[in-house]
């Protein structure tokens, strides 16, 4: 039994809403359930219901067991003194509040058709890579176009949490923190702690001293990256070497403890070639945060694409190792994952700080661009789900991870509306 049961039994009113009575015998009419926020504090607020005929208007609780109430610290927590209603499925405890007047109380398990809970067991009996992938055919294409936007705009906030959170670290410097996470995304899923570690220990400032030398960035990334501690002769590598002990004493520089991996990686995704791509972006784009302060070119820095490596590395990938040229510019893919999961969500939250809702453009944005490529993706392909851009793609990553995963059926609209078939 979860709790999330006992909400979705409320918000649907899965119950048998006459002769209601607490478990002080007195006589319950429910006149408005209340709001269900899904956020911190009471679960239902504005509730209204007549207890022997006096109308009480508050804020609702629910737990499992009614002592999870003390587990939860609720009697010493202010959010919780104007609760007028503890609904409960276990009453395994009374429940006083602050001034130590016992609180109403209706156990909801005395009141719910057997069918509704048999109904909740059997849609979580046999758990599968997604718990309702048997009735997804049940959901329609209308429901699923509203109910991606929600968490498209939900995932807009996940990354609005992280960005306000790097701009405390930072003290408030968008350019230091987008240049911050801009790097971390360009380590993808597998380098991307190792390279946040770079930009915290490579500092924007010293990087705009260097910006016009692309052998004194390639130094200062793949040196503070400490992958320059290679035992090959190769003269560009002494070079690099060189140059970044010499920048390393002169600004005081800090390595990373732990090189980034190479392990199970392609070649176009080695971390030598994703840091040397970066100062080739740097180099083209020398304002860096011209990319979140001008939203109407976000989507339209071509130029960005071709930013190419320098010579070496188009016929290397690590030191000492040669290979038939190849440009290795940044592809039209690997800018598009820059754009969703970094330069769109910063744009997102730049510009609702400054008072501008651009809400509506940066979800335009997102679908003009081709949908991600990886496992999740085609999971939900094969489910015949509709995938057509990256709106699609972000939105059901995040329910794949913050609604399947965590078994969150009864909050997402997709369990909801199968479980109220």
């Amino acid at each position: 039994m979860k709790e999330d049961f006992l909400h979705y039994v409320w918000r649907f009113k899965k119950l048998h809403i006459t002769s209601l009575k607490t478990v002080q015998n007195n006589n319950i009419v429910i006149k408005n359930f209340g709001l269900y926020l899904g956020t911190e504090g009471p679960d239902f607020f504005n509730s209204q219901v007549y207890i022997d005929g006096q109308l009480w208007a508050g804020n609702i609780e629910m737990h499992v067991n009614a002592s999870d109430w003390y587990v939860h610290h609720h009697e010493i927590d202010p959010a919780y003194q104007n609760v007028i209603l503890h609904v409960v499925w276990n009453n395994d405890i009374s429940v006083v509040n602050k001034a130590g007047k016992e609180l109403p109380t209706l156990v909801l398990k005395d009141y719910v058709n057997e069918d509704v809970f048999k109904a909740y067991h059997q849609f979580n009996a046999n758990p599968q890579y997604v718990f309702c992938e048997d009735y997804l055919h049940h959901f329609n294409s209308f429901d699923w176009i509203i109910w991606k936007e929600k968490l498209m705009v939900d995932r807009l906030e996940q990354f609005s949490n992280r960005i306000v959170a790097e701009l405390k670290q930072t003290n408030n410097n968008w350019e230091e923190a987008f240049y911050r996470l801009l790097l971390r995304n360009f380590g993808l899923n597998v380098n991307n702690e190792n390279f946040y570690e770079i930009a915290q220990n490579l500092p924007l400032k010293i990087i705009r001293k260097e910006q016009t030398h692309p052998i004194h960035l390639e130094a200062l990334f793949l040196g503070t990256a400490n992958l320059l501690s290679v035992d090959t002769e190769d003269f560009y590598l002494q070079t690099l070497q060189k140059t970044y002990h010499f920048l390393k004493q002169k600004y005081h520089l800090k390595q990373t403890a732990i090189p980034p991996t190479f392990f199970k990686l392609r070649p176009d995704n080695f971390p030598t070639i994703r840091l040397v791509q970066f100062v080739a972006f740097l180099f083209n784009q020398p304002f860096l945060f011209n990319l979140i302060r001008n939203p109407e070119t976000i989507c339209t820095n071509n130029h960005l694409l071709g930013a190419s490596v320098s010579d070496y590395w188009k016929t290397h990938y690590v030191f000492g190792k040669e290979h038939v040229a190849r440009n290795k510019t940044i592809s039209e893919s690997f800018y598009n994952l820059l754009l969703v999961n970094t330069i769109l969500p910063f744009q997102y939250v730049y510009h609702q700080q400054l008072g501008t809702d651009v809400l509506e453009e940066v979800l335009q944005h997102y679908q003009s661009i081709a949908a991600e490529k990886n496992s999740t993706i085609d999971l939900f392909k094969k489910l015949k789900v509709s995938v057509e851009s990256s709106l699609d793609s972000q939105a059901l990553l995040h329910l794949k991870k913050n609604y399947c995963d965590a078994r969150r059926c009864l909050s997402c609209e997709v369990g909801i509306k199968l479980m109220n078939r």
